[in-house]
């Protein structure tokens, strides 16, 4: 058992025992597949902080308030090492999730860790080196909402009027069972599953509806429109509140980003169906689908308005980042006998070239070159940051604004980003989060000194 405190002698506010198991589910045949699941038990705190839909493989989704001291017992109970990995929290490299942390098999890890973030969606999976796509791919998964002051002020939509979906593909085979299909271009599923459910029609209200999406897919990234092209307006992305809501006809969301967004539904008649759909990501090559089918019931009993301002927190300056015109440059590129890279490099527990040592309290710019055909979604642990610049870009419609802990490098892209380093010292990843090039090396370590 491994204890790391991050607050010290305090008792925590909650604590939450999470425990990864074997678990089978029939999809659409009659026929039982074997799948992990994530299942939780609240050992203190409120019943509020573990929520579950019935039938669904996802593991619960747990909510906190910022600045809430939480503790969590990671039960292994799986045959094979794993860990969990907090995607987007803000916590010491020890309470990360680490491929070196992984534990054995009926083994268990504690973290201890004080919620730094803002309010935003923010969620967990496991992050074993070489096996995160298929322990992710079998089940396990799960969101994680911070709550804050500075949101509730904004009086958002809230309870039926919130909306919180999780998409994920699944490639469900003739016999009706659930089977992992990797590739060098990632693993692709048949099926789209949302919040763990094989079913993509939700009822709502007419009314002003907030509306968070995570794409929890392995590799697959959408290219999103909303009932043809009508306007959403974003009002968070994955480090959560922007500035002020930003107007959106349709945008790219690749593996592990996050969206919130607002829409309104007085203009439909009761009955009607809104559809959110993925068109091809290049024009005319494939075919737009269904992604989620929203019907539209009664009216609402609570009035919502777009607000104007959402929230104080700063940009960063990019003048902070003494290296601003000469960025740290990080290509994306596969390397035979290697794999996927960055910079040539698969990963390597404990190595780090030159630009991979960072000093505690700077501020950095690093540049992502994707000279490939095959668009990266990066992602960096231990840091929020923000996108300067992203050019030569043929490609319009990827998710820059705000806060980001992933961000889709598309095929010629290079996009430069700020970061600070200034919370913990440590050992933290970044990686692709196509979760197959991950596992084929497209990972590295960065030290915080």
């Amino acid at each position: 058992m491994t204890k790391i405190s991050s607050f010290g002698k305090d008792e925590p506010d909650i604590v939450l025992e999470i425990e990864a198991k074997e678990t089978k589910l029939v999809f659409e045949s009659g026929i039982e597949s074997n799948l992990w699941c994530y299942e939780g038990k609240i050992l203190k705190g409120p019943k509020s902080t573990l929520k579950k839909a019935a039938g669904s493989y996802l593991g619960p989704t747990i909510e906190v308030k910022s600045g809430d001291k939480i503790r969590i017992k990671f039960r292994n109970s799986l045959k094979e090492k794993s860990i969990i990995h907090w995607h987007g929290l803000d916590v010491s490299h020890e309470n990360d999730g680490h491929p070196r942390s992984a534990v054995k098999p009926k083994s268990v890890y504690i973290y201890d860790f004080v919620v730094e973030n803002r309010a935003g969606m923010y969620w967990y999976h496991p992050h074993p080196h070489g096996n995160t796509g298929r322990q992710v791919y079998m089940g396990l998964a799960g969101l994680f909402i911070v709550r804050d002051k500075e949101e509730q002020n904004l009086n958002l939509p809230s309870n039926e009027h919130e909306l919180n979906y999780v998409i994920q593909d699944r490639f469900i085979n003739e016999e009706g069972r659930l089977e992992y299909r990797p590739s060098m271009m990632g693993a692709f599923g048949n099926r789209i599953f949302i919040n763990g459910l094989s079913k993509n029609k939700f009822k709502v209200r007419r009314g002003l509806n907030r509306i968070r999406l995570l794409n929890g897919c392995n590799a697959r990234i959408f290219n999103f429109e909303l009932d043809k092209g009508k306007d959403v307006w974003q009002i968070g992305s994955d480090g959560g509140l922007l500035k002020k809501p930003h107007r959106l006809k349709k945008f790219f969301f690749a593996p592990a980003e996050r969206i919130d967004f607002l829409f309104d539904f007085p203009d439909y008649s009761i009955g009607e169906i809104v559809k959110l759909e993925s068109l091809p990501l290049v024009d005319g090559r494939g075919k737009k689908y269904t992604v989620i089918e929203f019907e539209v019931t009664e009216e609402s009993d609570e009035l919502y308005s777009i607000p104007t301002f959402l929230s104080n927190l700063p940009d960063i300056n990019p003048r902070e980042a003494a290296n601003l015109n000469s960025p740290k440059r990080f290509e994306l590129v596969p390397k035979r006998g290697v794999g996927w890279t960055i910079n040539g490099h698969g990963y390597e527990e404990n190595r780090y070239e030159n630009e991979e040592l960072i000093k505690f309290g700077t501020t950095e710019a690093w540049e992502f070159y994707n000279p490939t055909g095959i668009p990266h979604p990066m992602h960096i642990h231990g840091t929020q940051f923000q996108v300067i610049k992203r050019y030569p870009s043929e490609f319009e419609g990827c998710l820059d604004k705000g806060w980001k802990d992933t961000i889709l490098v598309m095929p010629g892209d290079r996009v430069k980003v700020i970061n600070r380093f200034n919370t913990f010292k440590g050992d933290f990843l970044y990686h692709c989060h196509n979760l197959e090039h991950e596992d084929m090396s497209m990972m590295r370590n960065f030290r915080i000194y």
